[in-house]
């Protein structure tokens, strides 16, 4: 009899409650993207009561005209999630953290990043502060925690080397810490497809005899796997999934055959399945193309003029607030709540 129980996976809060299909997630990412114009532009109405009317309507105009589209937030948003890569290299130097958790701790940095837009928008939370704000939460979550002195300065060397006007400060981090653990519906677990590659790894010992181009192609699957982070995938496929997807990349570049693996692994119906499900994902890791520098600065410079001023600090309406108010707190427009 089948056991009719579900799998290990399935019965997680990433199986249950972050998986959708492209269909789905364009369709929330519209939404989003159509919300976030809304309060931009209702925002704007608002600043326009406590500040000079000329100024507010030549902001007005000038954030219509620079709206950012849902396609042009994702490649904002992408831009800095390759951005995280760069900061695991400074953490890296700084032997902060542990090379062993750096692989996870980019892995769940970006998945909190990626969740956080699915009920967010940049007009609201800009990429490059919730970016840091993932990262940092993290280290918590697998286990490298750092005090928030101790993570903002190698962050602070690096932008005074760089020549940067700004610097990042504590409570730049710290006080977008709650909006997105809210956002993430409290929910901090993320299964990464590296665990899976090296079971696989391991088990495919005991079907292939070439252990040496075995290891190469395992070492290189770590690659593939890199590059899937930054796609859909890990909305739409398991994380052993994708890890055998990664593997069929790395086998099919180091010209090494693990189809003897899957042939012994697998019955026929089941492998007809997997390998339509190993194709759709060989063929996002390989069409994933980066968001370049100067494409994203363009986005990041029509950003500026759209932002909602009811949580933008440098706004007169933000300002206004707080003066009469006291201090804002950060609070999502998320649904998850």
């Amino acid at each position: 009899m089948a056991d009719s129980r579900p799998q290990l996976f399935e019965q997680t809060s990433q199986y249950q409650h972050w998986r959708f299909t492209p269909a789905s997630l364009a369709r929330l990412r519209a939404e989003n993207n159509r919300l976030g114009v809304d309060r931009v532009l209702h925002g704007l109405q608002q600043e326009a009561q406590v500040d000079d009317q000329e100024t507010s309507d030549t902001r007005i105009a000038e954030a219509t005209k620079n709206l950012l589209t849902p396609a042009e937030e994702l490649k904002l948003i992408d831009f800095y999630l390759q951005m995280i890569k760069v900061y695991v290299t400074i953490y890296r130097a700084s032997n902060l953290l542990k090379p062993e958790s750096l692989d996870n701790i980019k892995a769940t940095a970006i998945n909190f990043m990626k969740r956080f837009y699915l009920h967010n928008v940049v007009f609201d939370y800009p990429p490059k502060s919730i970016m840091l704000t993932c990262f940092y939460l993290a280290t918590k979550v697998e286990n490298a925690f750092m005090k928030i002195e101790d993570f903002i300065r190698p962050l602070a060397a690096a932008e005074a080397k760089r020549g940067s006007k700004t610097q990042t400060k504590s409570e730049d981090v710290l006080g977008l810490e709650f909006i997105v653990i809210q956002s993430l519906q409290f929910e901090l677990a993320v299964h990464h497809p590296y665990r899976a590659a090296y079971g696989f790894y391991l088990d495919m010992q005991a079907f292939i005899d070439e252990r040496d181009a075995l290891r190469e192609t395992y070492d290189r699957t770590a690659h593939y796997i890199d590059k899937s982070l930054h796609t859909d995938l890990v909305f739409l496929y398991q994380p052993s999934q994708i890890a055998l997807g990664a593997f069929k990349l790395a086998a099919k570049e180091k010209d090494f055959d693990i189809d003897l693996y899957l042939t012994q692994r697998f019955d026929a119906r089941s492998l007809e399945l997997l390998y339509r499900v190993l194709d759709e994902i060989q063929d996002g890791i390989t069409n994933f193309a980066i968001t370049p520098k100067d494409e994203a600065q363009a986005i990041d410079r029509k950003l500026i003029l759209c932002r909602n001023p009811e949580k933008n600090p440098n706004s007169v309406l933000y300002k206004k607030t707080v003066a009469i108010q006291g201090d804002v707190p950060y609070v999502s427009d998320s649904d998850s709540d």
